[in-house]
């Protein structure tokens, strides 16, 4: 039933995940639900409600074949009804008095056998607008009560240091690529991507793509992955390198990583599963022909090396991963843990492309992560929005997340980037985005529908 009502859920948010030149309206894929399950289902939207402090009202979209109660706890909460079916809910909503603080309520929905669904409502008039920066591939994490963004500044990487999620402050280099020396040309002296910062055993290390200049080859094959180490425990402090990664697949003892023995290898991050690290990236098929960009994952002996081969863990291969033929992807994974699962939440489609939308892969903790069949795919995409704005900024695709909590440690923070126009090219640029995100009954988190450009949204609480 868990699985049901995830998929549901899911589908029923399909209007605002489409792309943006396809539409159906709820009835048709409530029909199509019910031909394709045959099942009891209960789906409420928007799952998470921010409103300001004066009085108002919101309405909840209720979608359901079954009778459904409502409860609140929350006296400044007031249901329009206590119970119904399938319809539009209105809920009001009193004053907050209190301006120097924020509040939270909860309404449950709950429908015989079918799993509660919870809405979450905040309130506070102290708010933030997005974009909060314009830093594609965004990088955001938070260590001992500091916000730490890592970004790619020209050929080099810097690092910024804030005690608010949602103030970027200005950056400091922390590593310049090395250039060529007569005949002596370093891997890593070009394009400079996606960095990404992970503190691991009172070291930093900053993983990052790189390679030689497109003009000597003609494209981005010669993209590998990188690592550089904190001398200390600061961040913003020395770093040195570490040099590449070994991203092949004719792993040996002792390998040295090169260009020749290794793969096409980029948004590398690293993660601790049950005790051993893993490092999981974005690379293609092979170093000769490329190809499609799937995400691959090896065991690690230390922070800076790989000890096995790759192994897939998954390609672009459902439709909506297949929406632009010409951008066969999966890359940007990042990491979710909760309970006894883990989650990888990957990007799919070309990040160029207006297509550019979340998808995740769950693994039960106590199960083989070098297994591809212990990782289960999403059954649709799970964050996508197309303003399809030609002559102003809006969201037109989004993806390439990180994660983080709000300063009181009670919220998560999905980090993001959307795609400032429609078309397919980066000239008008990416920008950074942050959201609250909660979690289904069944443990799978729900990151609910981007938020708009310019949208008022109540600050992270503790901010």
């Amino acid at each position: 039933m868990n699985r049901l009502v995830q998929f549901l859920f899911l589908f029923f948010s399909l209007p605002l995940m489409l792309s943006c030149d396809e539409a159906d309206d709820s009835q048709t894929l409530e029909n199509t639900v019910q031909m394709l399950v045959g099942k009891d289902y209960l789906s409420v939207l928007p799952v998470t409600v921010q409103v300001g402090n004066l009085s108002g009202t919101f309405t909840l979209n209720i979608a359901t074949n079954l009778a459904w109660t409502a409860t609140t706890e929350d006296k400044w909460i007031q249901l329009s009804k206590n119970e119904g079916g399938k319809e539009l809910l209105d809920v009001s909503y009193t004053a907050n008095d209190d301006v120097t603080s924020f509040r939270k309520a909860k309404i449950t929905f709950s429908a015989k056998g079918v799993d509660d669904v919870v809405v979450e409502i905040v309130q506070s008039d102290k708010t933030f607008t997005n974009p909060i920066a314009g830093i594609p591939d965004p990088w955001i994490i938070q260590h001992q009560g500091t916000y730490y963004t890592c970004k790619a500044h020209g050929d080099g990487i810097n690092i910024s240091k804030s005690d608010k999620l949602t103030i970027i402050s200005s950056t400091k280099a922390i590593w310049t690529a090395p250039k060529d020396n007569g005949n002596i040309k370093p891997w890593n002296a070009s394009h400079v991507w996606a960095p990404e910062l992970h503190f691991v055993d009172g070291r930093w290390y900053v993983y990052y793509a790189a390679g030689r200049p497109s003009s000597e080859s003609g494209s981005y094959k010669m993209q590998r992955t990188g690592v550089l180490r904190s001398k200390t425990n600061d961040p913003m402090g020395e770093y040195e390198d570490m040099g590449m990664i070994y991203t092949g697949d004719e792993y040996t003892d002792n390998v040295i990583p090169t260009v020749d023995n290794t793969c096409y290898a980029i948004d590398m991050g690293i993660v601790n599963i049950a005790g051993k690290l893993y490092a999981v990236w974005s690379g293609t098929i092979n170093k000769e022909s490329g190809g499609d960009q799937r995400i691959y994952i090896a065991k690690m002996s230390n922070p800076w090396t790989i000890c096995s081969n790759r192994i897939e863990i998954s390609k672009p291969d459902q439709p909506w991963e297949l929406i632009e033929p010409s951008a066969k992807v999966n890359e940007g994974p990042a990491f979710l843990q909760r309970d006894d699962k883990l989650f990888v939440v990957y990007s799919c489609n070309g990040s160029w492309t207006k297509y550019y939308r979340l998808a995740y892969l769950m693994l039960n903790i106590g199960d083989d992560p070098m297994n591809p069949a212990n990782w289960k795919k999403s059954s649709h995409d799970v964050f996508y929005r197309c303003d399809d704005t030609v002559d102003k900024d809006g969201v037109n695709g989004v993806g390439h997340c990180s994660f983080t909590k709000s300063p009181d440690g009670t919220e998560d923070w999905i980090v993001y980037h959307v795609k400032n126009r429609n078309h397919g090219s980066y000239e008008t640029g990416r920008s950074t985005f942050i959201q609250r995100f909660t979690w289904n009954m069944d443990g799978t988190p729900n990151f609910g529908t981007p938020v708009g450009w310019g949208e008022p949204i109540v600050v992270p609480s503790g901010e």
